[in-house]
Formats: structure tokens, sequence, C-alpha cells
């Protein structure tokens, strides 16, 4: 068994069943061999733009075991893939910007795939709100603690139309997911909580600066999705 943290652990999970998966920006390779080892994979493309990452992956590979099932692939992003080789895929710890512009990059690709599980480390509200305003329908949205910090998983999958908006979320809210707030995950609400005191000690800093009226949106956004998760108990 591979050792995970809790966020490659989860994208796992997200992942499991898939027959072919595509592990773009895949590193050490964890991901990559986990999912052959214990995600019931029969195939996996491992690909990075890094020569190092892959040698390191191409490592962890040989050591499973696993060379006649998992491909390794130099190049960016999606283009390393064909439309239709595979039925999964999953871009892991990119900017969110970056994550966006890989996927446009390659719409046949991603038009083909039934999941994508996607998991940005930085303008998480970009992504998110370019991903509704695209169609794309979110099937899962986890929150997944390690250690200090938290991050944000999303299992999507591009669609006829965009997600039906959940009563009680803030319109245009993209902070936080939608589909996180309607399955009521359990760190959703402590999240959102840290998140709107954050905002209010920066509040303090930016009064009178452009940073002000959105900080302030965010903040109220936040206090109202805490709110409605209160009154769920």
């Amino acid at each position: 068994m591979i050792r995970l943290d809790p966020r490659l652990r989860c994208a796992l999970e997200l992942l499991k069943g898939a027959d072919t998966v595509a592990d773009i920006g895949c590193d050490h390779g964890k991901l990559t061999a986990a999912l052959l080892l214990e995600g019931g994979c029969r195939r996996v493309i491992a690909g990075d733009v890094s020569a190092d990452c892959l040698s390191k992956a191409r490592a962890l590979i040989e050591e499973h075991g696993l060379q006649d099932r998992a491909h390794v692939r130099l190049g960016s992003g999606l283009a390393v893939l064909s439309p239709g080789e595979c039925d999964a895929a999953a871009l892991l710890g990119m900017g969110g910007e970056l994550i966006r512009d890989l996927l446009s990059a390659s719409p046949e690709v991603v038009r083909r795939l039934d999941r994508l599980v996607l998991q940005p480390m930085s303008s998480v509200e970009e992504l998110r709100q370019w991903l509704y305003e695209n169609r794309f329908h979110v099937t899962a949205d986890r929150l997944v603690a390690v250690g200090q910090r938290v991050y944000q998983l999303l299992c999507v999958k591009q669609a006829a139309r965009r997600d039906l908006w959940p009563q009680g979320f803030p319109q245009g809210c993209y902070l936080v997911g939608y589909r996180a707030f309607a399955d009521r995950e359990a760190m959703l609400g402590p999240y959102c909580a840290r998140q709107a005191e954050k905002r209010r000690r920066l509040l303090a800093q930016a009064a009178g600066t452009g940073g002000e009226e959105r900080l302030t949106r965010e903040a109220k956004q936040l206090e109202e999705i805490k709110k409605e998760i209160e009154a769920w108990s």
C-alpha cells in the first residue's frame, strides 16, 4: 500500500472504479501507483512537464512492478492525452487559474471524460466560477485538512446545462462549494467561520482601499453560509 496524505487519499476515493485515469502533474507518482494498487484502475497515464518528476514517478512505478499498467508521458496538462483515451483525470496541487487554462486548452479530451478530480492550491473562486459558467456538473466537493491547511477537492463532469443553485446558498458565491453545502460537508461550517474571521481582520487594514468592497462581500457571504449551516442542527 502507498502511504498517502489525506488530500491524496480523498482524490483516490473520488477516482476509484475508473478504468483508465490520467494523473496530470503526477509529481512523485504516489497517486498513480495507489490507483493501480488499491483504486481498482486497469491503467494510469502519468503526465508532468518536469522530467525530474517523471523520473521519480517511473522509479516508484517500477518498485511496485506496475510498469505494464502505468505509462509515463512528458508534456503539459491534458495535451499528453488523446480524446477518449481515459475516462477520468486528476489535476491536483496546481493554481486554480492554471487548472482552468489546461482544461480550456483541451476541450475534446475534457468532453470525453466521465469525471475530473481537481484540487486547486489558489484561485479557488476563479476556478469554481469558470466551471459553473462552462456547465460542469459538480458531483462531489470535499474539504480535507492536512495539518493546519484545508484543501478543497472537486469531482466534476461537463454537462448540458448549469447546476441548479442550492436554496439558502448565496447567489454567485464561489468561495466554497455549493455542492459541499448541499451535501452538508462536515468541515464546511468551521471552515467558513475561520475564513469569515480572516476577512474581518483584513478589513481593518483595507479600509479605504480597493479591496474593502471585495472583503466585505466575501465576509457577508461566508457569514450567511455559516448561519444556514447552524440552522441545520
